[in-house]
């Protein structure tokens, strides 16, 4: 069975007929006869139907050709009127541009009343009515019914036990409020008495010869008068000391001193001291058949020890001293180590 292809033969808009006539001949005869080598054994058998669709193919064509020819006329005409219809469009005067502003907008105006007040109907109101007899309300029960109503007691003793919890809660409060300073320490001038045990170092007096003896222990006794800053005190002190020695020597020193101390507090009531001081001595030495030689010379001394706060006003130290003094050509310089206990009074 033999199918065959017949494209269109329509002409497009604006083609030819011999365009038409092209596309039917590479479209339909050309393929055939591509495939002729196909059919070959066919056609050979077959001469009568290849005389017949070679007609008919004749047919077609002249069909097709006079369709074309009107359709491709029907095109040109209406071309030609759209052309004269653009021509007439575009030989027409340009409109003009209109004015597109919106007119101002017009605030209403109140409504004008052209009634006269006075004819103006106006409600009624009642005027009240009031009464000259105006009502008390009267008690049951009269004030002076209440006189003899027992009022509840309360005892002396509830009464002060709560004035005392009133004045704790606000001695508490007025404690957390303002803390108070808990150092004992007080400053400002002072002024004490001192007292102490003297253990004075062995010595040798010069006179005719060196002629040593052995010290014994002494005492010490005294004053100072000073100012304390803080964690600084600066103080003078008058002080005698007198000792004993072998031989029937009697040795006694007049000092007057000044010194400085530092204290450090290590509690509320509690200081570390130390300090040192330099002055003069006043040294005199007597008995033992050498005669009495005395000077005066410089002397110093070195001081340690701990001081007690019993309030801002009273303080009792106790303190190791270290006393040298200068040597002389009648006798050895005088050392000795002393344990003194004084007290400050603030004025």
């Amino acid at each position: 069975m033999l199918i065959t292809y017949f494209p269109s033969t329509t002409p497009a808009p604006g083609g030819s007929r011999q365009s038409t006539a092209r596309r039917f001949f590479f479209g339909f005869i050309f393929p055939f006869f591509g495939k002729f080598t196909r059919v070959r054994s066919f056609t050979m058998n077959c001469p009568i139907l290849i005389i017949s669709l070679s007609f008919l193919s004749a047919s077609v064509l002249d069909a097709s050709s006079s369709g074309l020819e009107s359709r491709f006329q029907e095109v040109m005409a209406r071309s030609a009127s759209h052309n004269s219809l653009v021509a007439s469009l575009l030989s027409k005067a340009p409109v003009k541009k209109g004015n597109l502003t919106l007119p101002p907008k017009v605030q209403p105006s109140p409504p004008l009343l052209t009634a006269d007040p006075s004819q103006v109907d106006v409600p009624y109101i009642p005027v009240p009515e009031y009464n000259d007899e105006i009502e008390v309300y009267e008690p049951e029960y009269a004030v002076e019914d209440f006189d003899d109503f027992p009022t509840p007691s309360v005892s002396e003793e509830s009464q002060s036990f709560q004035s005392e919890i009133n004045e704790t809660i606000i001695e508490d409060s007025y404690d957390e409020l303002y803390p108070e300073d808990l150092s004992q320490r007080g400053t400002g001038y002072y002024f004490g008495p001192l007292i102490g045990i003297v253990l004075p170092d062995d010595g040798a007096v010069r006179i005719g010869g060196i002629t040593p003896y052995e010290a014994e222990n002494g005492y010490l006794l005294g004053f100072n008068l000073g100012k304390d800053f803080g964690s600084i005190s600066v103080e003078g002190e008058y002080s005698y000391f007198g000792a004993d020695g072998s031989g029937g020597i009697s040795i006694g020193v007049n000092n007057l001193l000044a010194r400085v101390i530092l204290e450090k507090e290590v509690g509320d009531a509690i200081d570390l001291r130390a300090g040192l001081g330099m002055g003069l001595g006043f040294i005199s030495i007597e008995g033992g058949g050498l005669g009495e030689p005395s000077d005066v010379g410089f002397a110093y001394d070195f001081l340690l020890g701990i001081g007690y706060n019993f309030s801002d006003s009273l303080a009792v130290n106790f303190d190791y001293k270290y006393y040298l003094s200068a040597a002389n050509d009648e006798y050895d310089r005088i050392s000795a180590h002393c344990l003194l206990l004084s007290a400050n009074f603030m004025l």
